[in-house]
């Protein structure tokens, strides 16, 4: 289970472009494409920015209407497989 307090966002070697609602994030450190879905894509977006799981999760709840647990969980998976391809990174909380 990830630590939902820690601070995540995208990896600076992850080049994206989202195409036709879709977030098309090249891994430069594999060469290979991840195609995400609409939400994935918005998560996608919001990592931009430094973001912790718990607010994640939180926003993904409210723009989704989506049950806590469900969000949390989804949240976790979503940054738990995005950090096992290197495309999302841990940083220090500012």
């Amino acid at each position: 289970m990830l630590e939902t307090s820690r601070m995540v966002r995208q990896h600076e070697q992850a080049a994206a472009r989202t195409v036709e609602g879709q977030a098309l994030i090249v891994l430069t450190r594999s060469g290979e494409v991840l195609v995400l879905n609409a939400s994935g894509t918005w998560l996608w977006g919001l990592l931009a920015e430094a973001q912790t799981v718990g607010a994640l999760a939180t926003q993904l709840a409210a723009q989704f209407h989506l049950g806590w647990s469900r969000a949390m969980a989804d949240a976790q998976a979503f940054v738990s497989s995005l950090l096992e391809v290197g495309a999302v990174a841990w940083v220090e909380a500012p």
